[in-house]
């Protein structure tokens, strides 16, 4: 296998977006698909489990109540082989995206959900415009993945259709590609471009999820409780 060289402003980038820290997380900044104040993020820190589920439960609440059809998930490598064990058996599968110097980004998803999401007129068309016409799971999947590895080498710009993977409506991936990122209307789980009322209260399910993800942890139970109980 040939080895192509990555810049060093490639690395540097890609070390920006692994190694964000805690104090970068309490003070309100997105991470994960989530945004987060400093009193809820020290709620998470003093739940009673280990540094890997901590991340599960602060990154895919909405995910593990069944609300949301998926989350990504941005952990250490050697937190890998923890989080297979935790979704192993379960509703939802994990598939990795992309590792790079210790970190890794895993695709948490809900399979049936994601395959009926994506067969939705709306998203299959723009699924399509992306260049996707097969309409496999596995496939699609695939691709993501290869075209986000790609981009995070730096040999191609960001693959927008993973907004629509990760359950975030076609107008808003489209209003961010037409709009690259700015003159939104809300900024919250991602950027609003339209349908601003109802986003809003998706987003407070996703709150209300979080919370109860939170008390549930908090309580005692396992992750595999709160799958069960979805």
């Amino acid at each position: 296998m040939r080895t192509v060289p990555i810049s060093s402003a490639v690395i540097r980038a890609a070390e920006q977006h692994w190694l964000k820290s805690s104090k970068s997380i309490a003070r309100d900044v997105q991470k994960g698909g989530i945004r987060m104040s400093e009193e809820i993020f020290g709620a998470v820190q003093k739940l009673p489990v280990n540094g890997t589920k901590k991340q599960v439960v602060l990154q895919c609440a909405p995910l593990l109540t069944g609300i949301k059809l998926s989350n990504l998930l941005n952990v250490r490598s050697d937190q890998k082989e923890e989080v297979l064990r935790i979704f192993e058996g379960s509703p939802v599968c994990c598939r990795v995206l992309y590792e790079f110097q210790g970190r890794l980004s895993i695709l948490l998803y809900r399979p049936g959900m994601l395959a009926a999401y994506l067969e939705r007129e709306d998203v299959k068309k723009l699924m399509t415009s992306f260049g996707y016409e097969n309409p496999d799971l596995e496939e699609t999947l695939n691709r993501i993945a290869d075209a986000y590895q790609d981009h995070m080498n730096g040999k191609r710009g960001f693959p927008h259709e993973i907004g629509l993977v990760l359950g975030y409506p076609p107008v808003d991936v489209e209003g961010f590609i037409e709009k690259e990122g700015r003159d939104f209307l809300y900024s919250g789980y991602w950027k609003v471009y339209g349908n601003l009322e109802d986003t809003l209260k998706t987003f407070e399910a996703y709150d209300q999820a979080r919370d109860y993800v939170i008390g549930m942890t908090g309580n005692g139970n396992e992750i595999r409780d709160i799958l069960a109980a979805s």
